[in-house]
């Protein structure tokens, strides 16, 4: 595959003042009703480009084109437009050399709608085309659309192209692609010419996301000959391209592209089982591998829904217990095993009979073991979590995590972090316009003094935050734009472990096993998609120093290679 960087014409913006216009040949509206065509663009610049694993040079045609009767958003199918680059012969000959449709003409061009505001915000296009023989041509420029009739005008605008015989120099990409480690382009000798440089990035075949129609993506602000690669670049590969100005041509070069290794090349861990129920058993076993020594309380929580399991972890660690998923109908036997192994003095079942039914406490009853089985319910997930951090933290609270109960992202993290620095995670009805009696009274009770806030004002509200601090209380906020950048956020705010626990941000069920494993091993919970790493995460495990990966949940919720592929 060619890569190939998406440039943005250098030409002056004047030059859509002087852009000829040929207006196509207006004919009655069809039974269709489509509109007649009234053609304006431009061919900007054409460069001569050579790219690696191309065997001659190819145009780089940059340029702009418009309909003043139907302006709208070209690149999608809803527009069925393009541009056509062609020969212009003698006697009216025409050799068509490329085509502009879909992400090769959507370019936003502001000069352009500020001149003709009719014809919408994005209508210029880039496009390789196949290279001519050597010497002079003569490329020219048409418009065509199926909703007009006549379909097409011609020609818009024509520019003179000169092609060498040769290649006249190589261009060079140097540097490892290590993140933080520069990448330089050069020319060997120099080109003779007035040199710009570019810069872009594009997916590695297979890669999630993908760039949309495989076209590389330009890096913004990226105009010197060196570029130093971010943690937001990992797996992805750097194509740089080298423009020279001559007096008679402008010759591209795009030397071979360099991928950004990621820096967690070593084997992660894998915590992880069959499903949600017995990857809390794993977790479980992985942080109380000593059955005889077992553990002194058991959290059961229900594994279909996520709010009582969030408070539930960060009280387990507190306890030096263990946190076990079951469904909410019956005993889930491995989990019964598990609780057999450890032989804790207490079992505590959190939420009402909705969230685990009373056949589950019969069968929690049943275990051939010596322990007092309690169950922590309340009106609602709210109290709920308030009976579940009074039960574990005692009346001296000073320091809460205060999170939305209304969905899980945020929490997640938030649930790992609590059980890491030892500070309950407390639910709230994160989208009312100030803190309610029920948790104002519960953080007076505490004596609380300080809370964090985790997640940002679409999940805790800013009235919230003002009803807390009204209170006398400190409050601070962890958050970023969204749930990967807030577990990075929050990350950052831990003592660095040179580990990190990362869940699949897009479920729930395995990051909520993810605070039992801090009685063994403390550190950050950090979340990815799956299939590839949100920048955010990538970047936090740069800046915090990580070595060590742990996987939590099977090859279903995460790739071994997770990490190798920023998203």
């Amino acid at each position: 595959m060619v890569f190939r960087a998406r440039v943005v014409s250098a030409v002056s913006l004047a030059v859509v003042g002087v852009a000829v216009g040929v207006v196509g040949v207006v004919s009655p509206a069809s039974a269709f009703d489509y509109s007649p065509l009234n053609a304006i663009g431009s061919i900007d610049s054409i460069a001569v480009a050579y790219s690696y694993g191309s065997s001659g040079p190819m145009l780089h045609v940059v340029g702009w084109a418009g309909d003043l009767n139907r302006g709208g958003s070209n690149g999608d199918s809803a527009e069925p437009v393009g541009v056509e680059l062609y020969e212009a012969g003698p006697g009216g000959a025409h050799t068509t050399i490329g085509w502009g449709e879909y992400a090769r003409f959507d370019f936003p061009r502001p000069d352009v709608q500020r001149v003709y505001p009719a014809v919408g915000p994005n209508q210029g296009f880039d496009v390789y085309a196949d290279s001519l023989s050597a010497g002079a041509h003569n490329i020219c420029l048409r418009l065509y659309s199926f909703y007009t009739d006549p379909e097409s005008a011609s020609p818009l605008s024509c520019r003179t192209v000169n092609i060498p015989k040769q290649e006249l120099f190589h261009a060079k990409l140097s540097g490892t692609g290590t993140v933080g480690s520069p990448l330089t382009l050069s020319v060997p000798g120099g080109s003779g010419g007035v040199d710009s440089y570019s810069w872009a990035s594009a997916a590695m075949p297979g890669a999630i996301p993908a760039d949309a129609h495989g076209t590389p993506t330009p890096i913004a602000g990226q105009t010197k000959s060196v570029f130093t690669p971010g943690p937001a670049l990992i797996g992805r590969h750097i194509v740089g391209t080298v423009t020279t100005r001559l007096p008679s041509v402008v010759i591209e070069e795009t030397p071979n592209p360099t991928l950004v290794n990621s820096p967690f090349t070593k084997t992660p861990e894998r915590i992880a089982s069959d499903d949600r129920y017995s990857t809390s058993v794993a977790a479980s076993q992985k942080a109380f591998p000593d059955a005889a020594a077992g553990a002194p309380v058991a959290y059961i929580a229900s594994g279909a829904a996520f709010p009582d399991a969030l408070s539930a972890g960060a009280a387990a660690a507190k306890l030096h217990g263990t946190l076990l998923l079951t469904p909410p109908t019956v005993l889930d036997k491995r989990v019964a095993a598990e609780l057999v192994r450890l032989h804790p003095a207490r079992i505590v079942v959190v939420g009402g009979p909705a969230a685990l039914s009373e056949n589950v406490v019969a069968g929690l009853k049943a275990l051939p073991i010596t322990a007092a089985v309690t169950r922590i319910s309340g009106a609602d997930r709210f109290a709920v979590s308030r009976a579940v951090v009074a039960d574990a933290f005692g009346t001296s609270i000073p320091d809460v995590y205060l999170v939305t109960g209304n969905a899980f992202p945020d929490a997640l993290a938030a649930a790992a972090a609590g059980a890491s620095a030892g500070r309950p995670v407390l639910l709230t009805n994160g989208w009312v316009g100030a803190p309610d009696s029920a948790t104002a009274a519960a953080l007076r009770s505490w004596k609380t003094t300080h809370v964090t806030i985790v997640g940002g004002t679409a999940g805790v509200s800013a009235g919230i935050e003002r009803g807390v601090a009204r209170a006398g209380i400190a409050v601070s906020r962890v958050a970023g734009s969204d749930r990967f950048a807030t577990a990075a956020a929050l990350a950052r705010t831990l003592p660095s472990t040179r580990t990190a626990y990362l869940a699949n941000g897009l479920r729930f069920p395995d990051a909520l096993t993810t605070a039992v494993l801090e009685n063994s091993r403390q550190a950050p919970l950090l979340l990815t998609m799956g299939g590839c790493t949100p920048a955010a995460t990538e970047t936090a495990m740069v800046e915090t120093g990580v070595t060590q990966l742990v996987l939590i949940g099977g090859q279903a919720a995460q790739q071994d290679n997770v990490a190798e592929y920023a998203c």
